[in-house]
């Protein structure tokens, strides 16, 4: 960032948050599922856990909501993967519904699944389609 940008962030540091109703379901899915490590975990008194993302420096926070209703939709996490197919094979296989993959020529290939608590991930790949050219 130039020195003078208005707001000074910390460099190599990002946290995308979901609000989860049940704290340990939620980093199960995260961990077992998804293979996220878990780098902090207050506990349900504390009600925050943070999972290393596949990118240095990103983080995903689980915000445990004691009152309340969740709101899903508030955001979206996506993940890039190599294969899409193999990927969406292994996440049926652990009991994930997944949508169908959609296909855009030539931008991208994804899917949507939602984790335990009904936030939405997309899992995205380069596109399987190519336009004929």
């Amino acid at each position: 960032m130039p020195a003078e940008y208005p707001i000074p962030y910390k460099q190599d540091q990002v946290y995308f948050q979901y609000h989860v109703k049940d704290f340990n379901r939620a980093k199960s899915f995260y961990m077992e599922v998804l293979g996220f490590e878990k780098v902090f975990d207050g506990g349900e008194e504390v009600g925050w856990a943070e999972l290393a993302l596949p990118l240095t420096g990103a983080r995903l926070g689980l915000n445990l909501r004691k009152e309340g209703a969740i709101q899903q939709g508030s955001g979206t996490l996506t993940l890039v993967v190599e294969d899409i197919d193999v990927t969406r094979d292994y996440l049926i296989g652990k009991g994930v519904e997944a949508t169908e993959i959609e296909d855009i020529p030539d931008m991208v290939s994804y899917f949507n699944i939602d984790d335990t608590e009904g936030n939405t991930i997309q899992i995205v790949s380069d596109p399987r389609v190519k336009s004929k050219e």
